[in-house]
């Protein structure tokens, strides 16, 4: 039963908190279970425990009736977590590249559109120059770009990373940058302090279609992983080896709170690298031919990509938001 006095919205935050892990999240997650709250209490449902899988599945099709996939998946992963149910256990439709709205050139049918007029005229201003450097070299989100300090340029080795200390969800990442660029990426951090902000504000004010750019990078670094194990197969299996320490080591949590979850994981992880092409289907597939993109891809580069330069896990997300973006 829930605390005598408090409301059903205050109940199921108190649920929720223990999985949030910075600001921005949590004021997403409180604003997203008041909306549930109020449409749970206007159905009947007064008390979490009133609250099932089939009253969560009830509000996923009460969604549908406004929003697309990639909002409604938004919507329900904070309602999810309060009320114990795994996402996957709920029917919704599924995000596809087709839906994506966020940073596109293109519609659905692979037709030009126009639009971010302004945008596009900055992104050639001498004043945002810096910027749009380091992105197409680096493509990281633009929370991640306003707050990078001098300090943050990393050199392990004989590679160089761009420390990124809080991404998505608060999670620490290196974001490697290819032995091209690595010279581009050293002049824009030449001169900046340790503690010092690599772009003002004035810089970091602009309509820049930075996702764009994130995703252009990304197609960039597929190729250069599908044509660096095309030509020297035998680095196959060094990259595979690096990119499991890269999973381990984000997963150390979840080898310590539940290890059969983590070995299952941990296979599909390395199923995911083998050698067999990555086919797109469905939505994916449509819209990959529409735009005359390839329909398969490398395994091994894709998940590179994902691990190295998006801090992603899945080639599905790879594929979906980025490279047929």
């Amino acid at each position: 039963m829930s605390r005598k006095g408090n409301s059903l919205q205050h109940e199921l935050i108190l649920r929720v908190l223990p999985q949030i892990k910075n600001n921005k999240t949590g004021t997403a997650y409180k604003s997203r279970i008041k909306d549930f709250a109020s449409w749970a209490k206007s159905n009947g449902y007064r008390q979490p425990e009133d609250l099932t899988r089939e009253t969560v599945q009830e509000y996923e099709r009460y969604l549908e009736q406004s929003f697309g996939p990639a909002t409604i998946h938004t919507y329900l992963a904070p309602v999810c977590a309060a009320v114990g149910v795994k996402m996957q256990e709920i029917k919704k439709p599924r995000r596809t590249a087709g839906t994506i709205k966020r940073g596109r050139g293109y519609d659905a049918t692979g037709a030009k559109v126009e639009k971010n007029k302004q945008g596009k005229k900055q992104e050639e201003d001498p004043r945002f120059a810096r910027l749009v450097t380091l992105q197409r070299a680096v493509g990281i989100r633009r929370a991640e770009l306003g707050k990078l300090v001098g300090a943050d340029l990393v050199r392990k080795g004989n590679s160089w990373y761009v420390h990124v200390r809080r991404g998505k969800g608060g999670k620490e990442q290196l974001q490697y940058i290819l032995p091209k660029d690595v010279a581009t990426v050293r002049k824009i951090f030449e001169g900046v302090g340790p503690d010092q902000r690599v772009f003002s504000d004035k810089e970091m004010r602009n309509k820049i279609n930075l996702h764009g750019l994130r995703a252009k990078h990304s197609k960039d670094c597929y190729q250069h992983y599908a044509d660096l194990f095309a030509c020297h197969p035998d680095l196959a299996d060094k990259y595979r080896a690096l990119l499991l320490r890269r999973w381990e080591e984000g997963h150390e949590k979840l080898k310590v709170a539940n290890p059969r979850a983590w070995a299952t994981q941990r296979k599909r992880f390395v199923s995911d690298m083998d050698d067999r092409p990555y086919l797109l289907r469905g939505d994916n597939l449509k819209k990959a031919r529409a735009l005359r993109l390839p329909d398969r891809y490398n395994r091994l580069a894709l998940m590179c990509v994902s691990v190295l330069h998006l801090s992603h896990w899945r080639l599905d997300v790879t594929t979906t938001n980025y490279l047929l973006q």
